[in-house]
């Protein structure tokens, strides 16, 4: 069973005692089934979700406005999710985005890897100790392995500049980021003014 099969007996639980939160979820009889076929199995608003490492330590906290488990499909819909990526002892990474979906993935170990599918104005940001913002249209963060990439068009702004390139992937757990360009379209960087000035000695 799948944390989402877990999640799905916890918020049956949970609905028990709504008057310890402000939770929602569609209410079905064990003698039902959905109405509709696009039915969610589980629906939640205002939803925090905290996965652990087999360490025992936080691996990402995901909140979303909406959730949407579909059991059969195995995916889950967020709507304007944010999530903070953790990787102690460095400062954690921040995304957020207009939707998301969550799914598991086959590895060529024969295990699953969960994947978050982050879409439509897509930001993922370092704030410390070197602030890094991208900006995309779409991208894949995979948090067991620390790692994100997209093939949509990014915008990389630092305290140094702006880059700009048709693609990228990166080890968010070293910052190390590679990225793509084409053949018409090269890796386009913007420094700033003032960055490789030599600091000028006052007169006495």
């Amino acid at each position: 069973m799948n944390r989402w099969s877990w999640l799905l007996v916890i918020f049956g639980c949970l609905a028990l005692l709504a008057s310890l939160g402000d939770w929602k979820h569609i209410e079905v009889l064990p003698n039902e089934q959905p109405v509709a076929a696009g039915e969610p199995d589980l629906y939640m608003e205002k939803a925090t979700i905290t996965q652990y490492g087999e360490d025992g330590s936080v691996s990402y906290r995901l909140l979303s406005n909406e959730v949407r488990h579909y059991e059969e499909q195995g995916l889950t819909e967020l709507a304007s999710p944010t999530m903070t990526l953790f990787r102690a002892p460095q400062p954690p990474w921040f995304a957020r985005s207009n939707e998301g979906f969550v799914h598991d993935t086959d590895t060529a170990e024969t295990h699953t890897a969960e994947e978050i599918l982050l879409r439509d104005d897509v930001h993922l940001e370092q704030r410390e100790p070197n602030r890094i913002e991208i900006t995309t249209t779409a991208l894949r963060v995979y948090p067991d392995r620390q790692f994100a990439e997209t093939d949509q068009p990014v915008i990389i702004d630092t305290t140094s500049g702006r880059t700009s390139a048709v693609g990228m992937s990166g080890d968010l757990n070293t910052s190390l980021l590679k990225l793509s360009s084409s053949a018409s379209e090269r890796v386009h960087t913007i420094v700033l003014p003032g960055q490789f000035q030599r600091a000028t000695t006052k007169p006495n």
